[in-house]
């Protein structure tokens, strides 16, 4: 319940923040990752600032000129997952007058106890509990949420991974990788490209979205699981060899 609420106060804040008409936006700092999937990891609180060469420079074939290297910058990089569980960075924008493109390159490193064979990005808004997804949220007419578009005519560039070799666009606001492995103690490096789109109308209320990162880790059977198994199984023999004994 105390999560749901959240989740409304999220969405709320978030009509309101754009509730006027806003114009578009550029990115112009990255806030230090959060979340459980750092386990007990700290991070140094310093803000990333973005300096957007060329703003409003969408539909690039390329890689943009507009690079965050490194992502998310000056605090917790590489990103390293502890546990398989969520981190969120939170990008902050400005009005800029037209859509801007953004190329990314990240390095995520797997220092948990298990193998990941898949990996996923998610756009959104907030952060931990209070992270909501597009779907969740109800945005004023005439905003444009970041996306990720690698999809059809005048797309953005496809994002690589060096150990992924699948991916598929989950609607506008996801990435899915999967066809590999990332075992521990090893890492995994991601290139992306983000949208951050012209609204519709103009105000010039700032705002922030976040990207969410979550490992996939690959499915092993239980502990209790296989000594269930075991167990049959030697119940089952016993039983087999009981029948045998009978019948002598």
């Amino acid at each position: 319940m105390k999560k749901i609420t959240k989740t409304l106060v999220t969405t709320l804040a978030f009509y309101l923040c754009f509730g006027g008409v806003a114009q578009a936006r550029s990115i112009t700092s990255i806030s230090p990752p959060t979340g459980p999937g750092q386990g007990d990891i700290l991070c140094t609180q310093v803000q990333t600032p973005v300096n957007t060469l060329f703003p409003n420079n969408d539909n690039s074939t390329v890689a943009s000129q507009n690079q965050i290297l490194n992502f998310p910058g000056l605090s917790c990089t590489p990103k390293t997952f502890q546990v398989i569980a969520p981190i969120d960075t939170q990008l902050f924008v400005e009005p800029s007058g037209g859509t801007t493109e953004y190329f990314f390159t990240e390095t995520a490193v797997n220092n948990t106890s298990s193998t990941w064979d898949g990996f996923s990005f998610k756009i959104g808004f907030g952060v931990n509990d209070n992270f909501a997804p597009p779907e969740l949220i109800l945005v004023a007419p005439g905003t444009v949420i970041p996306d990720f578009d690698f999809n059809g005519s005048n797309s953005d560039p496809q994002p690589t991974s060096s150990k992924f070799t699948q991916v598929i666009q989950d609607g506008s606001f996801g990435i899915e990788w999967s066809g590999g492995f990332v075992a521990p103690g090893e890492s995994v490096d991601f290139t992306f490209s983000v949208d951050v789109g012209d609204n519709l109308n103009a105000n010039n209320s700032s705002g922030s979205f976040t990207i969410r990162q979550l490992p996939i880790a690959e499915s092993i059977p239980e502990p209790a699981s296989t000594s269930g198994l075991l167990a049959l199984l030697g119940v089952l023999g016993s039983s087999l060899a009981l029948k045998h004994k009978n019948r002598i």
